[in-house]
């Protein structure tokens, strides 16, 4: 959901960042990386300091 909402507002996601993502099992980091996904300017910004 993470990378759609990203995809639906478009912010490309690198590489890295969607493979940290798609591999990401903790449910509640994936909450938090969702919520922060509607108010990102940049998925670095949201990815970063994790």
């Amino acid at each position: 959901m993470t990378l759609r909402i990203l995809e639906w507002r478009g912010i490309t996601v690198p590489g890295a960042g969607r493979e940290r993502v798609e591999a990401c099992t903790e449910l509640d980091r994936l909450e938090l990386w969702a919520q922060g996904a509607v108010h990102a300017a940049e998925a670095t910004e949201l990815l970063a300091g994790e």
